[in-house]
């Protein structure tokens, strides 16, 4: 399940890179409703949508051996922003926060307590990615009429590519065993770090007015985390992962 959500989710970024520069002119060539007195050179954005983990390093093999955690429990929602800098008609240049972070209830898989209850805690992985990216609108994004006016395209596919640093926290809580003494005990296991992230995208700016337009976007990213303080002796954890994003912005 895993690998086909992956390999789904690449192809769709590959279909919305493709459609950017393969779109017919005669589609995107239509204007917005209305116009604007100038060329806008500011995009702000709102976004949110969902992100799908890979979780293929060693630390969530372990996990989900040891827990009742699934394949699919480290997936979970993303809320973020973008600010644009026109750099020319087929170019931004686009800094970009966002937040997302998965919280799972879970058990022991071969383990109760004194009272055969289940051995329970909770398992969270929260990442905060700051990123820079250019962004190649191949046909542009609208069009000039004399001086006074620019009028915007319809619907505008773009691609890009971007680096930035990944905030990561590993955090499980709740109840655990000690496999020497069998006695159970609370406590709260951590790993937080910064990480590289390097990240590819395609989507298309669907204008609703003149001044704000609906983007809808597939995000795949690549990243590897050191693990520290109670996670230490585990490999890098995976935080590749694809994003599927819709956001609403206004340009100026």
């Amino acid at each position: 399940m895993n690998s086909s959500i992956f390999q789904s989710g690449a192809r769709a970024v590959i279909l919305l890179a493709c459609l950017a520069v393969a779109t017919p002119g005669g589609v995107i060539a239509q204007g917005g409703d209305g116009f604007l007195f100038k060329e806008p050179t500011i995009t702000v954005k709102f976004e949110s949508g969902f992100g799908f983990q890979k979780a293929s390093s060693d630390i969530y093999d372990f996990l989900k051996t040891e827990h009742t955690i699934g394949e699919r429990d480290f997936d979970s929602p993303y809320v973020g922003g973008e600010f644009g800098i026109r750099l020319s008609n087929q170019i931004d240049i686009a800094i970009g926060l966002g937040y997302q972070g998965s919280s799972t209830d879970s058990e022991f898989r071969d383990w109760v307590d004194t009272d055969d209850l289940p051995i329970t805690q909770v398992t969270e992985l929260h990442q905060i990615p700051v990123t820079a990216s250019l962004k190649f609108y191949p046909f542009g994004r609208g069009r000039s009429l004399g001086r006074f006016a620019w009028v915007p395209q319809a619907i505008s596919p773009f691609i890009g590519a971007g680096v930035g640093v990944i905030t990561y926290d590993l955090r499980q809580y709740g109840d655990f065993v000690d496999y020497q003494t069998y006695e159970i005990f609370f406590d709260e296991l951590d790993s937080q770090d910064d990480a590289f992230l390097a990240r590819a995208s395609a989507g298309l700016s669907i204008s609703l007015s003149s001044q704000f337009l609906f983007e809808i976007e597939g995000r795949y990213g690549w990243s590897d985390g050191d693990l520290n303080g109670d996670f230490i002796g585990f490999d890098q954890i995976d935080l590749d992962g694809l994003q599927l994003i819709g956001g609403v912005a206004v340009r100026f």
